[in-house]
């Protein structure tokens, strides 16, 4: 039988999957994170797309990808076709894709399923995220000992019914940050990049874009209403001067 408390039973307390240590961040350190994953997300398809990345967001690297004979491999030509999957991946996460849900894409992304180079034979996991597992095996041809070395930690937290989350590089930090704060991932209602917002209500990702906006309506404005203002006044004007 329960306990009770002033006629009421106590209730057990539910277990809750919450990880608290992306909300020690500094502001500084937040805003750099965000940075990072806002240059990430967007990142274009080429062989320079990939070393002006390198070179501007070098922790960005999202595994840590290894292999016996060369050592850490990061930011290398054959490894660009995995870079873009997880790239695509997040773009999915940022707007809520199903698809996303659906196959587990931020999992991945935070470095929790590394089934397809743990298992990269298994049919299942490559029917799901096709692109994926074709990214690695290519990967695979030119580093046939590569795989993924440190990886993040989720432990249990006794007494709060809740786990932490212990990344291994910026990059997890980051999507796990957001992860926190979903609803400042948005995209431009102008021109389409992705961006972390600053407010909620937030649909433009820079003052350019926002101030075109506001330049379009204004020059449709007086394309429509105007011009026959104008026109109106001069005629006014010249009754006057009669």
């Amino acid at each position: 039988m329960r306990e009770t408390h002033k006629g009421r039973s106590k209730q057990p307390k539910e277990v809750t999957v919450q990880a608290f240590w992306p909300n020690r961040l500094a502001p500084e350190t937040k805003e750099s994170l965000y940075a990072g994953l806002e240059e990430f997300v967007n990142l274009g398809d080429s062989d320079q797309d990939l070393s002006t990345f390198a070179a501007k967001c070098p922790t960005f690297w999202p595994f840590d990808t290894q292999d016996t004979k060369a050592g850490l491999l990061r930011w290398i030509t054959a490894a660009r076709p995995v870079l873009l999957v997880f790239r695509d991946y997040l773009r999915k996460v940022w707007i809520s894709d199903s698809e996303a849900h659906e196959n587990g894409y931020l999992s991945v992304l935070l470095g929790l399923d590394v089934r397809f180079a743990d298992e990269p034979e298994i049919q299942f996991w490559s029917s799901q995220r096709q692109p994926l597992h074709e990214a690695w095996a290519q990967l695979r041809k030119v580093h046939p000992e590569i795989s993924i070395g440190i990886r993040p930690v989720v432990d249990p937290v006794w007494g709060l019914a809740s786990f932490s989350y212990g990344p291994v590089n910026d990059f997890q930090k980051a999507v796990y940050q957001l992860f926190l704060e979903n609803w400042r991932a948005k995209v431009c209602s102008r021109c389409s990049q992705y961006f972390i917002a600053q407010k909620a209500a937030q649909i433009y990702c820079s003052t350019k874009c926002s101030g075109g906006v506001k330049r379009a309506r204004s020059l449709e404005w007086w394309k429509l209403k105007g011009a026959a203002r104008r026109m109106a006044a001069q005629r006014a004007s010249r009754r006057k001067k009669k």
